[in-house]
């Protein structure tokens, strides 16, 4: 399955969810290939901890796998995906709260690296996690970590595309808005 090399587009397609369908291990390597990073972005929006969006991300290809002969070709396979994926978050989500444990911030994983630009990334990434509601840091995961384009996160989260460029402008400012208060703090 290709990617268009001059945009970065993901070109997931309906054929080859059939391929999925027929067993062909090669497509499914495909799928995963082109798909795991902006399915990795959208958990790591919701459940807000790497490790346990890694977790799910591998469970939603599991799922994906055994539950393809349900896929309906309406060339959204990214959609369908995302749909697998969202609810395997919410169900951890809900097993957590039954759990007592409703921070995952103290689960999350430290940045060991002694490279600045990841640590400032990492510090980035935590204050949008907290910052941002769950419908701003999908979208903007999605297009800043993944590179999706405004109108492929709407597609593919069936999100209209209005909606999309309100929340992540709306989301900038909060940012922009964050990092203004600390600097003048410190």
């Amino acid at each position: 399955m290709p990617i268009d090399e001059k945009q970065g587009k993901i070109l997931l397609t309906d054929t080859l969810m059939a391929r999925v369908m027929e067993g062909d291990d090669q497509a499914f390597a495909e799928l995963y290939q082109q798909s795991h990073y902006p399915v990795y972005c959208l958990l790591l929006a919701i459940v807000k901890n790497p490790a346990t969006a890694e977790d799910l991300m591998q469970d939603t290809y599991l799922s994906v796998k055994k539950s393809i002969q349900n896929y309906v070709p309406q060339g959204k396979p990214l959609a369908w995906i995302f749909t697998i994926a969202r609810n395997l978050a919410y169900m951890e989500l809900r097993r957590e709260q039954r759990r007592g444990t409703e921070d995952f911030s103290e689960h999350e994983d430290v940045e060991s690296s002694d490279d600045i630009s990841g640590v400032i990334d990492n510090i980035v990434l935590r204050n949008a996690m907290r910052i941002l509601d769950e419908k701003e840091r999908k979208i903007v995961l999605l297009h800043v970590v993944t590179g999706l384009k405004f109108t492929e996160i709407s597609k593919a989260a069936e999100i209209p595309l209005g909606t999309v460029l309100s929340c992540y402008h709306r989301a900038i400012r909060k940012l922009h808005k964050s990092v203004n208060e600390e600097a003048q703090d410190a």
